[in-house]
């Protein structure tokens, strides 16, 4: 019985530092304007970035909006 009472209690306090670890990206700049553009130009701009979290960050998708 000490021993189901020692892994609930571990349970108990490992649990919260599970569920709070998590990636969090933070941006320099969120925003560049790129002027007017042509259709027929080619363009480009680097974002640089931060993970602030406790946890990897991984882009899977990028979409531009």
């Amino acid at each position: 019985m000490p021993m189901r009472k020692i892994l609930i209690l571990a349970f108990l306090f490992i649990f919260p530092a599970i569920s709070y670890s998590q990636p969090s990206i933070v941006f320099d700049t969120e925003n560049y304007d790129f002027g007017t553009v042509a259709q027929s130009d080619t363009i480009e701009h680097s974002f640089d970035f931060t993970n602030t979290g406790n946890e990897e960050l991984v882009i899977e998708k990028l979409v531009p909006s």
